[in-house]
């Protein structure tokens, strides 16, 4: 059953040079087609922005000690600083994890990557219909007349581009750590491709 990898140990195994912990549940993947979910508006400008904003943590330490007249700056300035790097540090690994947990379409199932929300696999059996997402997902939900607790956001950092409908009898054998809804949100680099190949024919 696929995980979700930790964030901060997939940090700790690129700063260290170990074999990072997405990479080692992308490899327990069954073989099938693959729909990364790397190239989304938000993973692609996840770091730059990070790494923007640590340039304003510079002038925010220096106005906090001479606004509250910090006995010891140095201390000041260094708790900035590693806050900065620990966002830093997040934004990389969640960048990692994209990169490295795809969705993979087995023969049988339907096994969700993405890795930062959640994991699990949706047998194609449970599928009862892929239907694209065009826009935000709040603005689709009204237009389904759904509400929050009729869908299950597994997109990631990325806005779902996906909805899966699930069949009622079939959503408890979905092999989710959370319970799941009769909808599954997701993100894919390929939507239209993974859903004609998920059910050819069914929905669009």
């Amino acid at each position: 059953m696929p995980q979700v990898p930790n964030l901060w140990r997939e940090c700790a195994a690129i700063l260290l040079r170990r074999p990072r912990p997405s990479a080692l549940i992308a490899a327990s993947y069954p073989a099938g087609e693959r729909y990364f979910t790397a190239s989304g508006p938000v993973s692609g400008i996840l770091v730059p922005i990070v790494l923007v904003s640590l340039l304003g943590d510079i002038p925010l330490s220096f106005a906090v000690v001479a606004i509250s007249h910090a006995a010891h700056p140095t201390l000041v300035h260094a708790v900035v600083l590693a806050l900065g790097l620990l966002t830093l540090g997040w934004a990389v690994a969640a960048r990692s994890v994209a990169r490295s947990i795809p969705h993979v379409l087995a023969d049988d199932a339907l096994w969700m990557g993405g890795g930062a929300r959640h994991a699990g696999v949706i047998p194609r059996e449970a599928i009862r219909c892929i239907v694209p997402i065009q826009g935000s997902r709040h603005a689709w939900m009204r237009a389904h007349g759904l509400d929050r607790k009729d869908v299950l956001l597994a997109s990631g950092f990325e806005p779902p581009n996906l909805a899966i409908e699930l069949d009622d009898v079939a959503v408890g054998r979905c092999g989710m750590r959370r319970i799941l809804r009769r909808w599954v949100l997701l993100y894919a680099d390929r939507p239209a491709a993974l859903a004609s190949t998920a059910i050819p024919g069914r929905c669009t």
